[in-house]
């Protein structure tokens, strides 16, 4: 039996990181969860994980910069990343990168869950 994938979640808005907890926990993945992009890196020091979430644009550190250090951490990470701002200029570098997805919050949750399991390996 595989064991369930591994996802860490990092948005600095409390609600948006408890829906996607409990709503990716529902469908099987064993969930952290942080409002810290400092801890995200801290935490996958010590922890694999197998794909990310991580809001786009948050205070210190944006998302596209944290994508980049998880994966030098784990190369080739999934990374999704979420954002409430269309026009952002962190959109086009985000989608530049292998297996990152963009999705406008609020995120259906279907397509998020049909990006990580398509992506997690």
């Amino acid at each position: 039996m595989k064991e369930a994938a591994r996802i860490l979640i990092v948005d600095d808005d409390p609600e948006i990181t408890r829906m996607l907890a409990r709503s990716l926990s529902r469908l099987g993945y064993v969930v952290e969860a942080t409002s810290s992009p400092e801890e995200a890196v801290s935490r996958s020091e010590t922890t694999p994980f197998d794909a990310a979430v991580l809001d786009l644009v948050m205070p210190g550190r944006d998302g596209v910069d944290l994508a980049a250090a998880l994966r030098s951490r784990t190369p080739g990470m999934p990374i999704a990343l979420l954002t409430g701002y269309a026009r952002s200029p962190l959109i086009k570098a985000a989608e530049r990168q292998p297996g990152t997805a963009v999705f406008a919050k609020p995120v259906a949750i279907a397509d998020l869950a049909d990006f990580l399991q398509t992506e997690i390996r």
